[in-house]
């Protein structure tokens, strides 16, 4: 078995708690890598087609990858994958914290679950050995009672990700978390997970992942650390700047220059929401009460903040907002009330919500109670507004717990809008039902653009994603969250350092193409997933707003329009992927290895 890899998958049959260890052939591990690589070859070769997303047949997975758990920076992060139950396909959310690493020092480098279990269980792997058990006593409490509970009783060296009350209560738009606040939040796989009544995965052990070149992977770190504290244009190191203020850095100057929705996708910074001097980057360290981050990190990007003090008593410890937060419970609520977002943070994290598409849902419902669609009768006697951060919290309660108006909004924006009717759909902002990434696609809308084009958010097999490329430019993108490290840690900006540390941790002595292959395999495989379940990405409709049409008449974004057509049409020809079908060409799946898909695409 290569470096990097322990050589152990785990199933669970959660219907008969049945437990088996399985190795995985070696081909497997070089062509997919890790994470939703091996995840989408896994699940197309052993899931039909049409399961129900919250059945007993959908698989759902924890993924590793080859550099978690090793010396490479930011080699922290799993993935999570299962069909999902907002979209109706592939479904895979990405983590970081301590619970990766121990997974595999506990053995495996996955761990997959099939059926359903009669009632509340938790999977503990420790050293080599796993067994279910239950979890009565901790279903129904949130995610840090969870976590509190659960390593006080199985004592040091353990650590977790579970679900809390909302992917309990199935909510389509529910998250994983660990670490209180490390969220895998896209595509409603805590939901899935609340489905199988599995409440959470545990994990410990002392075993070392095993690597070809120790001395190589220790010297290529420190390369790597040493290029992080290379001053910018600025004075500023990159890792400075991220371990000061994590992704918040950029939040104020985000909302003025076009970059994050503003109004629910409808309105324009510095007119609609001049006033952004709680979310500027020393706002978001005010009430800082310490710095940390992920396992064996060296930007450690993560703040913690002292107890909410003022009409927001969120916990000393709660996890400090990064930007995504910020912009989806801030600009696009026009709410620029620090507090009030570090209360929903606060909020979505214990309760487990995706905060990206939870503000969403909240900027939805304000609308429609601003338009009238709704009203204080249907919204619990709340007066949704605004930038009126009492009622926003009050609404997102209601949303955690699936109470009174709060149970509508609970499975996003659009089954909400399928729910309350009266024209609400105008006002639900989504791709394949997914709420979009706080990144609006107008600004910077080019084929190779770094940030989220119109074409990314609407051909992505998991759309809305602002951290996933599409097209060419994206393959190293796959690669990185195939391996198990960090986009935070400054890997991926054109060098060979990702596919160097492959290299020396599995011996395989990969080039720089080499590894863009596999990253080209896995959009592939997770695109075919798709197809198998009758999805085209260009049947998702694309709200107006998210392009421009019509276009904004004033601000940043005056006068633009996303040229979503010719981005779509550029990609699907860069992928060789037909234009009307979106299926790849028989060539290229063969190109791929991918000689079963190509016979099942195309016989």
């Amino acid at each position: 078995m290569a470096g990097g890899y322990m050589g152990k998958l785990l199933w669970v049959d959660l219907s008969n708690g049945e437990i088996k260890e399985e190795t995985p052939e070696e081909s497997l591990l070089k062509d997919y890598i890790g994470g939703y690589g091996i995840g989408a070859r896994l699940l197309y070769s052993r899931q039909k087609a049409g399961v129900d997303p919250l059945g007993p047949e959908n698989i759902f997975g924890l993924i590793n990858g080859p550099l978690t758990g090793t010396p490479a920076p930011a080699a922290t992060r799993y993935t999570a994958v299962a069909k999902s139950p907002l979209t109706g396909g592939w479904g895979d959310a990405n983590a970081g914290g301590d619970f990766a690493p121990h997974l595999k020092f506990s053995g495996y480098d996955a761990v997959f679950f099939t059926g359903v279990s009669e009632k509340p269980v938790y999977l503990f792997v420790d050293d080599g050995k796993a067994e279910l058990r239950d979890a009565s006593a901790v279903w129904g409490k949130d995610g840090y009672e969870t976590e509190d509970i659960l390593k006080a009783e199985l004592g040091k060296g353990t650590e977790l990700v579970c679900i809390g009350p909302s992917g309990e209560k199935l909510s389509l738009i529910s998250c994983i978390v660990g670490n209180r606040g490390a969220a895998a939040a896209r595509s409603g796989l805590g939901a899935v997970m609340g489905s199988k009544k599995l409440k959470a995965v545990v994990a410990r052990g002392s075993r070392q992942v095993p690597m070809a070149d120790r001395d190589l992977v220790i010297k290529l770190r420190q390369e790597h650390i040493d290029e992080l504290k290379r001053p910018g244009p600025d004075g500023v190191s990159m890792l400075e700047n991220t371990h000061k203020y994590g992704t918040a850095r950029m939040t104020a100057r985000s909302a003025h220059s076009g970059d994050s929705p503003v109004k629910n996708w409808a309105g324009v910074g510095i007119i609609d929401f001049p006033d952004v001097s709680q979310l500027t980057p020393d706002a978001s360290v005010a009430n800082l009460e310490r710095r940390s981050g992920c396992w064996q990190c060296p930007v450690q990007c993560e703040g913690r903040l002292k107890a909410g003090m003022g009409e927001y008593r969120y916990p000393a410890g709660t996890r400090r907002p990064e930007y995504e937060t910020y912009s989806s419970f801030g600009s696009l609520c026009l709410n620029n009330n620090l507090e009030a977002i570090h209360m929903a943070n606060h909020i979505c994290n214990s309760y487990g919500l995706d905060t990206i598409s939870a503000g969403s849902v909240i900027a939805f419902a304000i609308e429609c109670y601003e338009e009238g669609i709704i009203n204080k009768k249907d919204t619990d006697g709340i007066e949704l507004g605004w930038g009126k951060h009492q009622e926003m919290i009050e609404m997102t309660w209601k949303l955690a717990r699936r109470e009174g108006f709060g149970d509508i909004l609970a499975d996003g924006v659009k089954v909400a809008a399928e729910k309350i009717g009266r024209g609400s759909e105008k006002f639900a902002i989504h791709i394949g039902g997914q709420e979009l990434g706080m990144h609006d696609p107008k600004l910077i809308g080019g084929m190779g653009a770094t940030r989220p084009s119109a074409a990314r958010y609407h051909l992505e097999p998991t759309p809305g994603r602002h951290m996933l490329g599409f097209g060419p430019s994206g393959f190293q993108t796959h690669v990185l969250n195939a391996s198990g490290v960090c986009l935070a840690a400054g890997y991926g900006r054109g060098n060979d350092r990702l596919a160097r540390f492959i290299s020396a941790v599995t011996g395989w002595n990969r080039s720089q193409d080499e590894t863009l292959l596999c990253g080209e395999r896995m959009l592939n495989m997770r695109h075919v997933f798709n197809l198998r379940e009758g999805i085209n990405p260009l049947k998702w409709a694309v709200h107006p707003r998210i392009i421009g049409e019509p276009p904004l008449s004033k601000g940043p974004l005056a006068g633009i329009r996303a040229d979503i057509e010719a981005q779509d049409y550029w990609n699907l020809g860069a992928l060789d992927w037909d234009r009307i079908t979106t299926k790849p060409s028989k060539k290229k799946l063969l190109s791929l290895g991918l000689d079963d898909v190509a016979k099942d695409l195309w016989g």
